[in-house]
């Protein structure tokens, strides 16, 4: 008997299915080639070159199936159990996704439906940061009130971890009304944006696009929302989009006097995808009109360090 689980044994297997006739000269496969010969499932053509009979093709097919059977890992779930470890009621992704063997960290709508079903919820961890120009309060459900003026004063911000804001109620103004939020990808905007009083400023990866409608919800309803990211059409692309998660009228956080900005800094964007004007909402594509028509691109950073600001959208 050949035991198939051998690593050796099944690539030479998997050899003699796929070509045919074979050159055999390694002596580490004579027992298998004389046990396929014996039992008249292999034929010997001569000058060390074989060739599988139709009863060898069957066998080896079996023997090889059998043996992937065999070696098979446990399924992910049963070898948890059987090491008595717990899946909590939020997992970081990237743990779940290397623990059910999957080379990155995305599940498919299904497998998602699956772990929901099962009560476990798949969490990015990633961090939110806010800054804003007076202090504020972070409500959350059960009670807890957090005050982050403490936070404000000795580090500038506050971060917020994503597993932690599914609880999020409501976040309270210290002084006046809050009247905007704005959301930005960049981290040079989040450090240098000078923000009006009654403005929060929030830094999301476009990957916590959850996390991100969290806050949001926990705002008042009137206070507008505007984004800041990169201007060219995959930032225009992303704000798109995450109106459309966030339920708001796409609207984006410009400098009053953009068009020195763009004569200054411009740069051509090569071999991305061009501008498509018709996919473009008009109050922005006469905004950027000099971008558009040059094909160029402009980066938030050399942005944030502009004084006066204004939504369009």
């Amino acid at each position: 008997m050949i035991d198939f689980s051998h690593p050796h044994w099944r690539e030479l297997a998997r050899q003699l299915l796929d070509h045919s006739p074979l050159v055999i000269r390694a002596r580490q496969y004579l027992p298998l080639v004389g046990l396929l010969k014996d039992n008249q499932l292999l034929l010997a053509l001569g000058n060390h070159s074989y060739e599988l009979t139709p009863a060898g093709r069957r066998y080896l097919t079996r023997e090889l199936m059998l043996a992937e059977i065999a070696t098979a890992p446990p399924e992910p779930e049963e070898w948890l159990h059987a090491q008595g470890w717990q899946l909590g009621e939020q997992v970081n992704e990237r743990v779940l996704a290397a623990l059910y063997r999957k080379s990155g960290a995305t599940f498919s709508p299904n497998e998602q439906i699956d772990f929901e079903d099962k009560g476990i919820g798949l969490c990015a961890d990633q961090l939110l940061r806010l800054r804003a120009p007076q202090p504020f309060s972070l409500f959350f459900c059960g009670g807890t009130l957090i005050d982050a003026a403490p936070w404000l004063q000795a580090l500038g911000e506050v971060a917020l971890p994503e597993r932690t804001l599914a609880g999020l109620g409501k976040i309270l103004w210290g002084e006046g009304n809050i009247e905007r939020v704005i959301t930005t990808d960049s981290v040079g905007v989040f450090a240098e944006l000078p923000l009006d009083p009654g403005t929060l400023l929030v830094w999301a990866p476009m990957a916590a696009q959850v996390a991100l409608q969290q806050v949001v919800a926990a705002l008042p309803p009137n206070v507008q929302w505007s984004h800041l990211t990169s201007f060219d059409p995959a930032g225009v692309d992303r704000t798109l989009t995450l109106a459309q998660w966030l339920g708001r009228p796409a609207s984006w956080w410009l400098p009053t006097a953009f068009s020195p900005i763009v004569s200054a800094y411009a740069q051509p964007l090569g071999d991305g995808r061009p501008w498509e004007p018709s996919r473009i909402p008009k109050p922005l594509l006469a905004a950027c009109s000099g971008l558009v028509e040059s094909n160029g691109g402009l980066s938030a950073e050399v942005c944030a360090l502009a004084s006066e600001w204004h939504a369009v959208g």
